[in-house]
Formats: C-alpha cells, sequence, structure tokens
C-alpha cells in the first residue's frame, strides 16, 4: 500500500466517523479491505446504532467522502461501507492464473474478489451446472466469457473439455479460432446455431441413456436475444429449455450472456433452470433483479467495466473484478499451451480427485 493511499484511507475513516457524530449515529471504523476497484470500511456501530439510521446518511456520507457511490450492507463482520478505490489496479487473467493453477477438472477462474481471493466456478458443482451472464453494454459480459471460455481450455485436456461457441454478432469468440476444444468452428449464423443445439440435444439424450457425461461440454452463448429472433420450425428457447433442464445429468453445461435478462429474450422456465447468476451492470433495479433471481441486490448500481456479482443459492451476493485477457493475448496464450500439451504428450498427467476441496485463500461462485 502506497503512502497516499494509507493517508488517504486513514482521512476518509475520520470523515465517516465525524459524520455520523454529528448526526447522533456514533460508531468506529475498524478495518476494511482494499479490492482491485473498490474499498470496504468495517463500522463497528455503537449499540443504539441501527443500520437503518447508517443507511439513511448514505448520500451525505458520500458527500464528505467525495466519491461517485457509496454502498452500505451488513455482513457478518459488522456494516460495510463500500466505495471506489482511487488507485484502482488492473485484474489480469494471466498474473491471477499462476495464483490458482492446478485448477480441478472443469473449473472456471472468473476474477478477484473485494477481498483480494481468486473467485472460482467449478461448473460440474449441482450448485453451479448453468450460469446466466447478465449486462448492459459496456459492463464486460463478453470478457467475463472470454475469461471464462479461456480458463477452460488452458486447463482441461480437449478429450475431457469441449466447447461450443455460438455468437451471431462474430465477435467474442475470434480468439478461440483453433483451439482443438472446439467442438466446430465458432457458429456465428442463426441456422447453424440451431442444427447445432439440435445436435447437442441429441447427444444429451443418447448420454442420458447410457448414463454418460464425458467429455464435460460447455456451451457458450454471446447475447441470448440474438437467438430469440431466429425464425424456424423450432426455436432456439424450446432447445435451451431441454439442455437446461437436463444436460448437466449428462455432462453439458450452458454458459448464456445477455443484455437484458426479460422474458421476451430468456422465459421464466429458461432462467429458473441457472443456479449461477453474474451479474453486472444493468439498466434498472427491476432489470437486476430479474437477472440475479432476487431483490436488492443493487447490480444497477455497479460501476461497470467488469465489475459483477456472483449470485448463487442462499449465499450472500460475492462481488468480483473480471479477470480481464485481450484477444491477442488470448490467442497467445492459448497457442503457447498446445504447444506445451504437444511437448508433454508422452507425460500422462496425475489426475486430480474429484473430492479435492478449495484452497483458503479463493472462493468459489455457487459453492463447491
Amino acid at each position: 500500500m502506497s503512502r497516499m493511499l494509507r493517508r488517504y484511507l486513514e482521512a476518509q475513516a475520520d470523515q465517516v466517523e465525524a459524520v455520523l457524530v454529528a448526526h447522533r449515529v456514533p460508531g468506529r471504523i475498524t478495518g476494511g479491505t482494499i479490492g482491485p476497484r473498490l474499498i470496504r470500511f468495517i463500522l463497528d456501530p455503537a449499540p443504539q446504532t441501527r443500520l437503518s439510521d447508517v443507511r439513511a446518511l448514505t448520500e451525505d456520507l458520500a458527500i464528505a467522502l467525495k466519491v461517485s457511490s457509496l454502498r452500505i450492507d451488513r455482513t457478518h463482520e459488522g456494516i460495510i461501507l463500500e466505495f471506489p478505490n482511487p488507485e484502482p489496479r488492473p485484474v489480469t487473467l494471466t498474473t491471477l492464473w499462476a495464483e490458482v493453477t492446478p485448477l480441478p477438472p472443469t473449473t472456471a477462474l472468473l476474477g478477484l474478489t473485494d477481498d483480494g481471493a481468486p473467485l472460482l466456478a467449478r461448473l460440474s458443482s449441482p450448485e453451479v451446472a448453468h450460469v446466466l451472464v447478465a449486462g448492459t453494454q459496456g459492463a464486460g459480459k463478453t470478457a467475463l466469457l472470454r475469461t471464462l471460455a479461456v480458463s477452460l481450455a488452458l486447463s482441461n485436456r480437449p478429450d475431457n473439455l469441449r466447447l461450443l461457441c455460438i455468437d451471431l454478432q462474430g465477435h467474442a469468440f475470434r480468439a478461440l479460432a483453433g483451439l482443438p476444444h472446439l467442438v466446430r468452428p465458432p457458429v456465428v449464423t442463426g441456422t447453424e446455431a440451431i442444427e447445432a443445439l439440435q445436435s447437442l440435444t441429441r447427444l444429451m439424450e443418447v448420454r442420458l441413456r447410457g448414463q454418460e457425461h464425458q467429455p464435460r461440454t460447455v456451451v457458450l452463448i454471446d447475447e441470448a436475444a440474438d437467438l430469440a429472433l431466429i425464425e424456424g420450425r423450432v426455436s432456439a428457447e424450446s432447445l435451451l429449455v431441454r439442455l437446461a433442464q437436463s444436460g448437466h445429468l449428462a455432462g453439458i453445461h450452458l454458459v448464456v450472456a445477455t443484455r437484458r435478462p426479460s422474458a421476451a429474450v430468456l422465459s421464466a422456465v429458461l432462467r429458473a433452470n441457472f443456479p449461477l447468476r453474474l451479474v453486472g451492470k444493468l439498466s434498472s433495479a427491476e432489470d437486476a433483479r430479474v437477472a440475479a433471481g432476487r431483490g436488492q441486490t443493487e447490480a444497477h448500481l455497479l460501476n461497470g467495466r467488469g465489475d459483477f456479482l456472483a449470485v448463487g443459492g442462499s449465499a450472500a451476493p460475492i462481488r468480483f473484478q473480471i479477470a480481464y485477457i485481450g484477444d491477442q493475448e488470448a490467442r497467445q496464450v492459448l497457442t503457447q499451451q498446445q504447444v506445451a500439451t504437444l511437448d508433454a504428450a508422452t507425460v500422462e498427467p496425475a489426475p486430480v480427485p474429484d473430492w479435492v476441496a478449495p484452497a483458503p485463500a479463493m472462493a468459489y461462485a455457487g459453492g463447491w
């Protein structure tokens, strides 16, 4: 921590306590965390101070702190005050990768939590299975899909995990072209998208009859609204519903991204089959509620540019910053990985037990 940042934190803590005293809502800042883009203060309130009293002072505290946004919430640690870090630092996949490898099978690296822990999602976990990614333009949902895909490719051999990428706009998965994990080249037309989903549905039915689930197949879809516009005898929606309801039993997992998770894009039946939601900045509180599957996440107040919430089960949402990797860097990293795999082809890697417990320094989205 720089000396300037330390002084800034001390001054901000003094400002918070001064505002609280002035409004007869006493409390002390006892600690906190410094994330890549956010700072969190832990407030220890006086016995007579209520959470609602502190929340009523949100605007006054934001003005005193001279910050663009301030979020106040309650955790097991106490009352949390969260505001932007004046010295934000980038979170990159290549930098974070060395801290988490080797990963368990079918596990993706998503980013870094506000507590400084790498955030992982294990798709084979029943608490994950399928993932819904939501966010407006500039929220970072396409970047999150690329990060998820690259991390899966780096940590799984093609004979253990396959990828099917669908993006009718043709931009999201260019870095993956030629990757041996791909079932087929990235799909960019509506006709091919329907055919690919039909083929995958048939594969699911065959696997369910034979009780097979290998290799795991991850379907990455950027902008589900484009699929909803495809006209034909069979709708993409009906195929996605079938895959969402039973695909995980056959080792098939959906990761579907959309700008606006309304009923016109994703039906309530389909949304109900996404246990894990990765929610970026949205345009309204209602969109945030629909995307997260619960209210009061305040996802519409996120900062954008990779600032996300992981929402799953009954646990509190986990705020995290995407581990970013650009197209060109992704191509280089994946090419190097392919060369290394060929060089080590004669060496049989030690299997990773399916029961491996997560390292204490890591967080798992949606549970283990």
